[in-house]
């Protein structure tokens, strides 16, 4: 193998930009090439991205044996196909989220297995879990006893009416059938099975949602109560102020970090959403009596950390399925969630 994993990226989505400079970023690999369905496109991307291969289409891009990995930043009804496609011609799959199944798990049980059974990775695009903050969080989480309350958003206001009512793919079901729940509501979801050790829920409830004028879920707020009287509430949505927290409550204190996603701290500097921002650089531990301690953790680009994670594990030739499993318990509470809609209030169980 090459001593940078080389990676091809199937699509010229507004999120490969970013990505594509991480991976160049990252020590362990590299863009080897494009594609789109429009050759044109394609050259045009990779000549202002300094790429040298572009192809008109994914299915040239996987017969290239140089290709050790895809970037899959493709509309959620694409993805099942994709990497399916890429894990049969033993490409590693790293996949942008949300993924593909509403009210169900199984497409994306579907993808992990077809990943599993041709012996590559499998990784969702959840950027914060790779930072040097996450890893600093868990041991002290660790240290602090048994989780017992969680409470998480993600939200932001839609910059304009068109924009929150279908003139983006996250408001429009025909593009992203769960809405601001399966975008926005994936990192909240994921911040309280990361808080949980990623076990599942007894069951979840809906407690409000909002559609827009195309029927899209707009805002959600959720409960999701695990054995033993834990619980954890969340909500997202694209009509609020911008929050990006978890507060992750403890035996023995809490853990807060109120720039979970973006890592900006609260400068407001939004734009490091699009950007290869390094930040994520502290958070908050409170002990009982609510005295609060600014634990500092050294800045990180979470993008490229993730883009290592990926590199890495293509390079050790041995797979991690620990990250199949957080991405498989991420999306069957999304799905119960969204199925949970059709009876606001009332317990929905996890299907498995």
């Amino acid at each position: 193998m090459n001593s940078k994993v080389r990676i091809g990226i199937m699509s010229t989505a507004e999120i490969a930009h970013k990505v594509c400079q991480a991976i160049n970023s990252s020590e362990y690999a590299e863009v080897y090439c494009v594609a789109s369905r429009s050759l044109e496109k394609a050259k045009q991307w990779a000549d202002a991205h300094n790429i040298k291969i572009a192809y008109g289409s994914y299915d040239e891009l996987l017969d290239d044996p140089n290709v050790d990995g895809v970037y899959i930043p493709l509309p959620t009804s694409l993805k099942k196909e994709w990497t399916i496609k890429a894990a049969n011609k033993k490409k590693h799959v790293l996949v942008e989220k949300p993924l593909p199944g509403a009210d169900s798990s199984q497409c994306l049980e579907d993808m992990i297995k077809s990943c599993e059974q041709n012996g590559v990775q499998f990784l969702d695009g959840t950027m914060w879990l790779h930072s040097l903050r996450t890893q600093v969080a868990k041991q002290k989480k660790q240290e602090l006893g048994k989780v017992l309350k969680v409470t998480a958003a993600m939200t932001f206001k839609a910059p304009n009416e068109e924009w929150l009512h279908g003139g983006n793919g996250r408001t429009n079901k025909n593009q992203e059938p769960q809405g601001c729940l399966g975008d926005q509501g994936w990192y909240p979801i994921g911040a309280i099975l990361f808080a949980f050790d990623y076990e599942l829920p007894k069951f979840v409830q809906c407690l409000q949602y909002k559609l827009n004028k195309v029927d899209t879920i707009i805002e959600f707020s959720g409960f999701l109560e695990f054995e033993n009287e834990r619980y954890a509430y969340f909500d997202c949505g694209a009509t609020f102020p911008h929050r990006s927290f978890v507060d992750i409550v403890c035996e023995n204190g809490q853990i807060r970090i109120d720039d979970l996603v973006g890592g900006f701290g609260r400068t407001g500097n939004f734009n490091a959403y699009f950007e290869n921002f390094i930040g994520s650089e502290r958070f908050f531990v409170d002990d009982l009596q609510g005295k609060e301690e600014v634990i500092k953790v050294e800045a990180c680009n979470h993008t490229v950390k993730m883009i290592d994670t990926f590199a890495n594990i293509i390079l050790s030739k041995k797979t991690d399925h620990s990250w199949h499993h957080k991405s498989l318990t991420t999306h069957q509470v999304l799905a119960a969630l969204f199925r949970a809609t059709q009876r606001v209030g009332e317990k929905v169980q996890i299907l498995q």
